[in-house]
């Protein structure tokens, strides 16, 4: 449940996390919370209410929404006029957001709180203003006073900031602009971030793979390739550059700093071709020749001056000296003024005129002498007795011919232009779109605590619709469901360029930067985070995320997916050591002890299970411990396997038990007796012996404690008279009924699996007495499966009687099974089904049946119309006198259909051999028909009137080839 809160800490409401229920950020865009749920009555909510999510999703989410979420605009409900109630989508802010609805002021301690006020300064000291407002509002984080981190990729550079009656928030992120201090602003706890937050290693994001899907949204920046620079127009000479080399750019005004003489522009790459070349213009107005001086002599003039409405005010003016300037009056260049811009001290940051040799002329100090010149910029007059400089505060002159001071500072400044233009450049070649990125919920839910990524962490970003080799990217947003936080989340990906500052680091600082984290003070330690696969050192330390991923817990229940070790476990059965814990449930130990009991779904004795002896299926028991009563009578107490177990013997059962005396002799021995009474409060059983001559070998012995005793019969009780026991002696399985005396009778065998034994019932059937049968008195069966000695099913084949089409349509067809197939007579032979259903005529090339019995010779037969005989009257030159038709059989069934035209053969036989072969070839594509024509019947023909016509078939079926020849003659 997450409760929300007023502002005294008293809840205002409880309420699940529903679906729907989501949380976003976008960096200095947007960081909040929404939680949807109905009432039946409108919920009063006022600013300030929140709710405190730590603790309530660390779990699923390793703490990375553990903060104050507060309500800092007005809402309301929507009716619903379904249900009667009122629905909420309540969106809480991060706890910062809240800044939004403050003024940001110069002097927020003071009455009258200037909003409109400008401040030229380095990052520290416009966050020292915003500090001041934080505390001034009494806005802490849990009790403690914000403070702000910069870390060393933001440059150490004073900047011109106007704030026009700006909030809080948005005056925060404004420092934080490309024209400003280009970095990431970010807020964790109480400490206000300036710099780059990226760390860990690239993690890799593939479209298909990890993620569902990956899209772009299009750059709101610069793109550009190729980078006119310019610096600032202070301190620039009149005879800086020829006009027309200035003239270049159009619109840059003239007498700017520009880049040094051989370096007209900066390419992203070497050898970019004129149409490659996409060109901007870049102005640093914070680049330009300057040297830095140090005030000395220090001192204050004291003047009454008249105002405007008459009164009078005493004024402290401030003067100082350089000991390392010689200044002049013509260096001043033509319509600027001079001022200074405070590097150090009290003023840092600030900019002030100053007057050269000031009048009155103080003639104890002489010349060289400064006077600053007062002024309102920064809210109220300045410098005033609180905000004054002092001797040894550092500042850069402007509005000098520098040049004249010394040539050394014109080329420095178009150095440190050129170098600054090629970080630019750098930086807007790349591709600065973002690329919203659905993560599949599967693999999330995987590992839920290093897939749930933070603002910052370090993304390989995989797809070849935007990318040849995939880009190193970094997390700049996320969305993702607070009710299954796995459920396809969307993070935003942004570039990942380097921006970081060139320079030396001194060997004390007050902080420092390495990978996205920042140290403070002497001797920082660097924080492995989640996905970092920074080496573990005496010089570093785990992140808490990192510990709860790595580390089991001991204040609640944890797991691992890994194995855990315990000594120098070596994993074997055999050679094995020490013991382990695999993830998936299997262990292995030396020794495993059980004080009490141990419950098992299976056992399994190295892969076999082993049993010496009987193993009976009955009522058991173990006697822990015997007493033999005056009567003759033993009560046996028997061990209670659980709590609240009671035995399960009943009155005038049939039992016994054996015992290995393992102590001394190593004899085996069997007690038999029945069951008197039945004392279950107690576990406990009266019995009674059964005599010598009553029990099997004659002899009987009294219980002992530790026997295992078991049920083998009962006296009066049918249903307690049958016995089931698997014997390694005997070496069968046997079930036992009527059993009501210790000694079995034949009739007491109901079945007998693997040996037989040498029952009279048995005596004169052929019986291996060393192969095992199964005997059963009575057998109920619905399938029966016969077997050869080698495994081979014997098929027993069904006769069907003739076959019918009716039949084989009806709901009782012609079947082929495994045990059983049906034949059918048709035609003189038995056919065998070998499609079950089939609704085939049985005979040749049918696919449903194959014949088994009858006549399996292949013959043919020549008819021809009209008769054997021919007329004279029909010999007739190019008339067709006959026509000569093939068939075969097979099966006693035609299968002229299935012999082939190339496959029949005609010869002839008119006496005259060389015509005959001739003929032969010429008809040799007749087919299974042969039209007769008088040159079919020979020259001679007419005179003999005799000629044969010999037929020769051939029948394949695709396996063997049958042949068949027929003769027959005019």
């Amino acid at each position: 449940m997450i409760e929300i809160k007023d502002i005294s800490g008293k809840t205002r409401l409880s309420i699940p996390i529903n679906k729907g229920a989501k949380g976003k950020f976008t960096l200095m865009k947007e960081d909040y919370i929404i939680l949807p749920f109905s009432v039946a009555k409108p919920v009063q909510f006022k600013l300030g209410d929140y709710v405190d999510l730590s603790g309530v999703l660390d779990e699923s989410l390793g703490g990375k929404l553990a903060k104050i979420y507060e309500i800092t605009d007005l809402q309301k409900p929507t009716y619903n006029t379904l249900t009667g109630g009122y629905d909420y989508n309540l969106q809480m802010n991060a706890y910062y957001w809240k800044w939004k609805n403050k003024i940001f002021k110069y002097t927020p301690e003071h009455a009258g709180n200037e909003a409109s006020w400008s401040l030229t300064a380095a990052l520290d000291v416009q966050l020292g203003v915003f500090l001041r407002n934080l505390k001034a509002l009494g806005y802490t984080y849990r009790g403690t006073d914000f403070i702000f981190s910069i870390d060393d990729t933001v440059e150490n550079k004073a900047v011109a900031m106007t704030y026009d009656n700006m909030n809080l928030l948005d005056a925060l992120f404004s420092m934080a602009g490309e024209d400003k201090w280009n970095c990431d602003c970010w807020i964790t706890d109480n400490v206000i971030h300036f710099g780059r937050n990226e760390f860990g290693d690239a993690v890799k994001i593939e479209r298909g793979v990890e993620a569902s899907s990956i899209t772009r949204s299009e750059s709101q920046g610069t793109y550009a390739t190729r980078i006119y620079a310019f610096g600032s127009t202070k301190n620039i000479p009149t005879n800086y550059r020829p006009t027309d080399e200035q003239a270049v750019v159009n619109g840059v005004v003239q007498k700017r700093l520009m880049l040094p003489a051989d370096t007209p522009y900066i390419d992203a790459y070497e050898g970019m071709s004129q149409e490659e070349a996409i060109e901007d213009v870049v102005v640093f107005d914070d680049v330009y020749p300057r040297r830095v001086g140090t005030l000395s002599d220090v001192h204050t003039r004291i003047e009454e001056v008249e105002n405007e409405d008459g009164t009078k005010e005493t004024i402290t003016y401030y003067r100082y000296k350089d000991a390392g300037l010689e200044f002049k009056e013509e260096y001043i260049l033509e319509g600027e003024e001079l001022k200074i811009q405070f590097q150090s001290g009290k003023l840092n940051g600030m900019e002030f005129g100053v007057i050269f040799n000031p009048k009155p002329k103080d003639e104890s100090r002489g010349d060289q002498l400064w006077e600053i010149v007062r002024n309102e910029d920064y809210g109220r007059p300045l410098p005033d007795d609180m905000m004054y400089p002092a001797n040894g505060d550092d500042y850069i002159l402007s509005g000098f011919d520098i040049q004249l001071v010394s040539d050394q500072y014109i080329p420095e400044a178009e150095q440190e232009l050129k170098e600054k233009a090629q970080k630019y450049t750098e930086k807007v070649k790349k591709d600065d779109g973002t690329y919203p990125t659905t993560l599949r919920s599967s693999w999330v839910k995987e590992d839920l605590l290093s897939r749930t990524f933070e603002f910052g962490q370090r993304i390989n970003l995989v797809d070849d619709t935007y990318f040849e080799n995939g880009r190193i990217s970094r997390v700049l947003g996320w969305e993702m469901n607070l009710d299954i936080p796995w459920d396809f989340p969307v993070y935003t990906i942004g570039e990942s360029m380097p921006y970081s500052r060139i320079g030396e680091i001194e060997s004390d600082v007050k902080s420092l930067t390495y990978k996205g984290q920042t140290y403070f003070g002497k001797g920082g330690v660097y924080l492995i985070k989640v996905n970092d696969s920074t080496a573990p050192s005496d010089s570093n330390t785990f992140s808490a995320l990192r510990a709860l991923k790595m580390f089991i817990r001991k204040d609640q229940s944890d797991g691992t997916n890994f194995l855990l070790k315990f000594g120098d476990f070596i994993d074997s059965m055999i050679a094995g050591k020490g013991a382990g814990i695999y993830p998936n449930g299997r262990g292995q130990f030396e020794r495993l002890e059980v004080r009490s009991s141990m419950v098992v779904k299976e056992l399994i004795y190295n892969r076999w299970f082993a049993q010496e002896g009987n193993v009976t299926y009955s009522e058991a028991g173990t006697i822990e411990r015997i007493e033999q009563l005056e009567d003759g009578t033993y009560d046996l107490y028997l061990r209670r396997r659980w709590d609240n177990d009671i035995t399960a013997f009943k009155e005038q059962d049939v039992s016994y038990g054996s015992v290995n005396n393992l102590n001394t002799t190593g004899e085996y021995y069997d007690s038999w007796f029945r069951v008197l009474n039945v004392m279950q409060a107690e576990n406990k059983i009266n019995v009674v012996l059964y005599p010598d001559e009553e029990v099997p070998g004659g002899k009987n012995y009294p219980p002992a404690s530790g026997m295992v005793i078991t049920r083998r019969g009962n006296a009066v009780d049918e249903e307690r008279q049958g016995f089931w026991y698997l014997s390694s002696y005997e070496g069968c399985i046997c079930m036992l009924d009527g059993v009501t005396k210790p000694i079995l009778e034949e009739s007491n065998y109901s079945i007998i699996i693997g040996k037989l034994k040498r029952l009279e019932l048995f005596d004169n059937l052929p019986i291996n007495y060393r192969q095992s049968y199964v005997y059963c008195r009575g057998i109920a069966i619905q399938d029966l499966m016969r077997i050869n000695y080698q495994g081979v099913v014997v098929v027993q084949l069904n006769d069907r009687g003739f076959w019918s089409l009716e039949v084989a349509q009806s709901e009782n067809p012609y079947t082929a099974g495994k045990e059983t197939v049906d034949t059918v007579w048709h035609y003189g032979c038995r056919w065998k089904c070998l499609v079950t259903g089939t609704t085939d005529e049985p005979r040749y090339a049918s696919t449903g049946w194959a014949m088994i019995e009858g006549n399996p010779e292949f013959t043919i037969d020549i008819e021809v119309d009209n008769g054997w005989v021919i007329d004279d009257t029909e010999l007739v030159e190019d008339a067709v006198i006959r026509t000569i038709t093939l068939s075969g059989k097979l099966y006693n069934g035609d299968v002229t259909e299935h012999i082939l035209d190339s496959d029949v053969t005609w010869t002839r036989d008119t006496g005259n051999v060389s015509e005959d072969n001739a003929w032969a070839i010429k008809r040799a594509d007749a087919g299974k028909t042969l039209t007769v024509t008088l040159d079919d019947l020979g020259l001679e023909f007419k005179q003999k009137g005799l000629c044969n016509f010999k037929a020769t078939a051939l029948l394949r079926d695709g396996q063997n080839v049958q042949t068949a020849e027929m003769t027959k003659g005019f």
